[in-house]
């Protein structure tokens, strides 16, 4: 019953695609499918336990955030928007990363929830590993655009959703197909991580510069410098790529990229409350700080599901530090998932209170 509900929905989102006009969407919009997707996996799985109520309640709101979304996307093809909105800038296209991600991370999570779905959600998480195949060529495409026009000066942690997107596949594969594809994974991770140190080489050379500023030329973005390399131990630690020494080295150097890169985003914020006030700068919806809140999740999704690297002594300084991420960092999320859907509800709601008065 349940998987004839589902394809039905899929072909009603697929109706509505080609028929109905929706709102236009940024391309990182996909962002918060993965923020709610891995703060299901994560912190309410750990909560609340895998297969509870709460958990499948939002597993299938994400689902559905996902099939709207799609719903867009594709829309936006069929009115000959797609390629101004998510092509002509060969930055911005990166972030089709986050459709590939989100859609991975809203599978994975449905499939841990309703593993009755099986037999729908395989045929679509082949179809995201097509999707994957897509985006890689085209920001190899924007790689190319990108060095062709000398904008190097505006790269940022956007060109590391190809590790996420990468990493994500290979989490999705595994949550579907189990353990039968070892070598498989171990491409993925070994790929993705090739994409790591290429994409920090680059982000390393752009800010060595000294032409930019805290305040402005540090997006949100850059928060996947921790993030991509979080999903990457994630993936290799569920499909048992690397040792265990490897993995713990991995989440050691994780926990001191977040803390680097979160403490700069705190002297940020200080820097911008100087400069712009709270509700100019700090106080507004943003989509890319989904990002944020997925990276944020997968290092505590990835610490959740690392017990086995941790040394065995609870009194140990690791064991100790990685039971302070488990609870506190779970308060943390759900307080900031919580503002950012508070934010998104307020601006929902004065657009459609513009749109209104417009038309009277």
């Amino acid at each position: 019953m349940i998987t004839a509900v589902s394809i039905f929905i899929l072909l009603l989102t697929a109706a509505l695609a080609l028929t109905v006009t929706l709102p236009k969407v940024t391309t990182v919009s996909g962002a918060s499918v993965m923020a709610f997707a891995i703060f299901t996996q994560g912190v309410l799985v750990h909560a609340a336990g895998k297969g509870s109520a709460g958990t499948k309640t939002l597993a299938a709101l994400t689902l559905l955030l996902w099939l709207f979304l799609l719903a867009a996307y594709v829309g936006s093809v069929r009115d000959g928007s797609f390629k101004e909105r998510h092509w002509d800038d060969p930055l911005g296209r990166f972030a089709i990363g986050t459709w590939v991600a989100g859609t991975s991370s809203a599978l994975t999570a449905a499939h841990v929830n309703f593993p009755e779905l099986h037999a729908v959600l395989v045929p679509l998480g082949i179809l995201n590993a097509g999707l994957l195949i897509f985006y890689l060529f085209a920001a190899s495409l924007a790689a190319g655009e990108i060095a062709a026009r000398r904008l190097h000066f505006k790269l940022n942690g956007i060109i590391l959703l190809t590790v996420v997107a990468i990493q994500s596949v290979c989490l999705m594969l595994h949550e579907l197909f189990g353990t039968t594809e070892y070598m498989m994974y171990r491409v993925l991770v070994l790929l993705g991580l090739l994409f790591y140190l290429a994409g920090l080489t680059l982000l390393i050379l752009r800010y060595r510069r000294r032409d930019w500023k805290l305040t402005d030329d540090w997006p949100e973005t850059n928060c996947t410098l921790h993030g991509s390399i979080a999903i990457t131990g994630a993936a290799a630690l569920k499909s048992f790529v690397f040792p265990d020494g490897v993995l713990l080295g991995i989440w050691i150097f994780t926990l001191l990229m977040l803390l680097l890169v979160e403490g700069m985003e705190i002297v940020r914020a200080v820097l911008r409350i100087r400069k712009y006030g709270w509700v100019r700068r700090i106080g507004v919806y943003a989509p890319a700080q989904w990002s944020r809140l997925f990276t944020l999740g997968m290092f505590y999704f990835f610490t959740q599901q690392a017990q086995r690297i941790f040394p065995q002594d609870a009194s140990s300084t690791l064991s100790v530090l990685r039971e302070w991420i488990l609870y506190g960092g779970a308060w943390i999320i759900i307080f900031l998932i919580s503002i950012e859907t508070l934010l998104w509800m307020l601006r929902f709601q004065k657009r459609s209170s513009a749109h209104r008065e417009q038309e009277t």
